[in-house]
C-alpha cells in the first residue's frame, strides 16, 4: 500500500475520526478547520449527544449503532476518559404498536438487553415522571450518552499521536482542478493546500464549501434548551436518570451535567436555512421555550417551571431521504464527502471514519456503503 497525503477538510467528529483511521492506514494527513478543533458553531459542538441502538425497523442503523459501540469503548481506554458513558436510554411510546415496539422486537432478535417497563414498573423506578403521559417504556443499558467535545478533542490528540497534523483557522474557499482530478483547496489567505486524496466532512458548511456541485443537502437551524431543575436535582443526576427521548413529540433529553443543567431538544427538524449565522448559537424563541415547558409539564411536571435556562442553536445538515452522503465526489475521483448526518450521526463517528479511509485507500470499505451513495441522487448544477 503506497503512502499518499490526504486533506481532510472540517475538524468535527467525522473529520477527526477519519484523519485518525487515515493515519492508522499509514497516509499522512493533514486536517483543516477554520475555527478551532472543537469549537462551539461545530455540528460535533455542544457537550452531549444521544448513543443508542434503536431504529424502529431500520435493521441497518441498529447494525451500525453495534458496530460503533466497541470503537467507542476502545476510545474511552485510549483516552482514558468517558467519551461515551452508558446510563441508558428509555423510549417512551405512545402506542402499543409504533416504533418502539419495532426497535424492541429488532433488539430482542440481536440478543441485545433491553427491558419493557409498564407504568407501574415505570413509576418506582423513575418517580420524575408522570406514568399516564405514555403506555410504556422501552429501556436499553447499553445506550447512553457521548460527551461531545471531549470525543472531538480526545479523538484529534490520538489523531496527532499518529501523526495528523491539525491545521485550525484555515477556511476553504475554492477547490483547485487540474486534469478531472482535485489538485488542491484553496484557503481564504489563497494558500493551496495540495495532496492526492481529499475528504469533506464539513457538516452544515458542505454546501458552501462544494457550492456548484449539486449536492442535494440542506441545512435545518436547531433549538435546544439547557434548564436547572428547581426542586430533587439529585435524582437527574446520570446515574439515575437515562437518556430519554420521545419519538411521537420528538422530544429527547440528558439528565443534568455541565453546571446542573438538563439538555432538552427537537429531533424533528426545524426551518431550513440557507446561510448558519453564528450570532444565533445562544438564542431561544419564545415558541420553542413554550414548547419544552408543555412538553415537560406533561412528562415531567416538576421540570416545567423552570426558571434558570438557556438557549442553544445547533445546525443539521440533512439530504432528501434523510440517510447520509458517504461517497467520491463527481467528476472528482479523488475527493471524497462525509454529509448529511441529520442531527443523528455522531453516534456512528467511528465506523463513519474508519469506511472512509478505506474507501480512500483501499477503494472499498469492510462497510456496505450503497445505502449512502451520491448517485441515488439527481444531481442539480
Amino acid at each position: 500500500m503506497s503512502v499518499k497525503n490526504s486533506v481532510v477538510v472540517g475538524g468535527g467528529i467525522m473529520g477527526v475520526q477519519a484523519a485518525w483511521h487515515l493515519a492508522n492506514l499509514g497516509q499522512n494527513v493533514t486536517l483543516l478547520d477554520q475555527f478551532d478543533i472543537p469549537n462551539q458553531w461545530a455540528a460535533s459542538g455542544d457537550h452531549l449527544r444521544v448513543f443508542r441502538l434503536t431504529y424502529g425497523k431500520d435493521a441497518f442503523y441498529t447494525e451500525m449503532a453495534l458496530k460503533s459501540l466497541p470503537m467507542w469503548l476502545e476510545l474511552n481506554a485510549l483516552s482514558e476518559d468517558m467519551l461515551l458513558q452508558q446510563n441508558g436510554v428509555l423510549e417512551l411510546a405512545n402506542k402499543e404498536d409504533g416504533y418502539e415496539a419495532h426497535s424492541m422486537a429488532l433488539l430482542k432478535e440481536r440478543n441485545i438487553k433491553c427491558e419493557r417497563l409498564d407504568p407501574a414498573a415505570f413509576r418506582r423506578l423513575y418517580p420524575m415522571y408522570n406514568p399516564k403521559a405514555f403506555k410504556w417504556a422501552l429501556f436499553h443499558p447499553e445506550g447512553g450518552m457521548i460527551w461531545a467535545n471531549r470525543a472531538v478533542s480526545a479523538t484529534a490528540s490520538i489523531a496527532q499521536r499518529k501523526g495528523v497534523r491539525l491545521r485550525s483557522g484555515v477556511k476553504v474557499v475554492s477547490l483547485v482542478r487540474e486534469k478531472g482530478r482535485l489538485r488542491g483547496v484553496k484557503d481564504a489567505a489563497g494558500k493551496v493546500w495540495e495532496a492526492e486524496n481529499f475528504l469533506f466532512a464539513c457538516g452544515q458548511w458542505n454546501r458552501e464549501v462544494l457550492k456548484g456541485m449539486g449536492i442535494p443537502l440542506k441545512v435545518a437551524k436547531q433549538e435546544q434548551i439547557f434548564l436547572r431543575p428547581l426542586f430533587n436535582r439529585g435524582r437527574y443526576r446520570p446515574e439515575h436518570f437515562p437518556v430519554f427521548a420521545n419519538q411521537a413529540s420528538g422530544f429527547y433529553g440528558f439528565p443534568v451535567h455541565i453546571h446542573g443543567f438538563i439538555k432538552l431538544g427537537d429531533h424533528r427538524k426545524g426551518p431550513a436555512v440557507k446561510k448558519v449565522k453564528l450570532d444565533d448559537l445562544r438564542t431561544l424563541s419564545p415558541k420553542f421555550e413554550k414548547s419544552c415547558r408543555a412538553f415537560l409539564k406533561r412528562f415531567m411536571p416538576e421540570l416545567a417551571p423552570f426558571t434558570e435556562f438557556e438557549g442553544h442553536v445547533g445546525w443539521y445538515d440533512y439530504t432528501p431521504d434523510n440517510d447520509f452522503i458517504l461517497d467520491r465526489l463527481p467528476g472528482l475521483p479523488n475527493a471524497y464527502l462525509a454529509a448529511g448526518f441529520s442531527g443523528h450521526g455522531f453516534k456512528f463517528a467511528p465506523i463513519v471514519g474508519k469506511s472512509m479511509a478505506e474507501l480512500m485507500v483501499a477503494g472499498k470499505s469492510e462497510l456496505n456503503l450503497h445505502r449512502f451513495r451520491l448517485t441515488r441522487f439527481k444531481l442539480r448544477k
